[in-house]
């Protein structure tokens, strides 16, 4: 009787630690759950701070003729009125 009893509870404890490890709540899943989380957060802050050069592009063009004047400029390839444009090709 106490040797039926021992592989009982024997088999009682293999099925909970199977559970514990392996279930759906288990330390595996928490281990993906935690793998998952740490990789959206280095892509929500590399998001971030392309949101926060957005922004701060959006300000600049917002408040002044100049960051507006330099983005036709460069962007736009456009020129003043009497001003000479000299472009070099290379080979």
């Amino acid at each position: 009787m106490p040797r039926l009893l021992f592989v009982l509870f024997a088999l009682a404890i293999g099925y909970q630690s199977y559970h514990l490890y392996y279930g759906d709540q288990g330390v595996k899943r928490q281990e993906e759950l935690a793998k998952q989380i740490a990789y959206q957060e280095r892509v929500n802050l590399h998001l971030k701070q392309r949101n926060e050069a957005l922004r701060a592009q959006v300000d600049d063009l917002r408040s002044g003729e100049e960051a507006v004047e330099e983005h036709i400029r460069t962007d736009l390839q456009y020129i003043k009125n009497g001003e000479v444009f000299y472009r070099i090709v290379d080979k």
